[in-house]
């Protein structure tokens, strides 16, 4: 027996949780060095979460910091969105797991100091929307005080 297709619906929440996927990727890459150069970021995030990716990488190159290791991104789940729409939107909640993902001193590789008391496994939610057939995210929202 094959498995029936994915209604259109439930494609276009797959392609959104790979792109967002894919946009976590790309943002860990883009940290490391820290550069858009070499990544695929500005594909994959645009406006706020664009925004926000410029000014911490301006803060790392400041600071002559990276970020080693890597986020992880647990149960990525569309939780809600409009597909129907013109510019189809969904919105993304995840675990994200940062203890393995350290800012250090780039010449180094020495951790940088950072608060100790800092949540390290909380909520994330994410708002993307599919402009010219791929998936964008627009903006993110940490949720410190929600531990997953």
């Amino acid at each position: 027996m094959t498995p029936s297709p994915d209604s259109p619906e439930e494609a276009a929440k797959k392609q959104a949780v790979a792109a967002y996927r894919t946009y976590w990727a790309e943002l860990t890459k883009a940290y490391a060095v820290p550069a858009f150069e070499g990544t695929d970021l500005k594909r994959y995030a645009v406006a706020d979460a664009l925004a926000n990716a410029q000014e911490t990488i301006a803060n790392l190159k400041a600071n002559k910091r990276a970020m080693a290791g890597a986020p992880v991104l647990s149960n990525p789940t569309v939780t809600g969105g409009e597909l129907g729409k013109k510019t189809p939107n969904v919105s993304v909640s995840a675990c994200l797991d940062v203890s393995g993902w350290k800012i250090v001193d780039k010449k180094s590789g020495k951790p940088a100091p950072t608060a100790t008391n800092a949540v390290s496994k909380y909520v994330i939610t994410s708002f993307l929307e599919r402009w010219d057939g791929s998936w964008k995210v627009l903006k993110y929202e940490l949720h410190a005080d929600q531990p997953c």
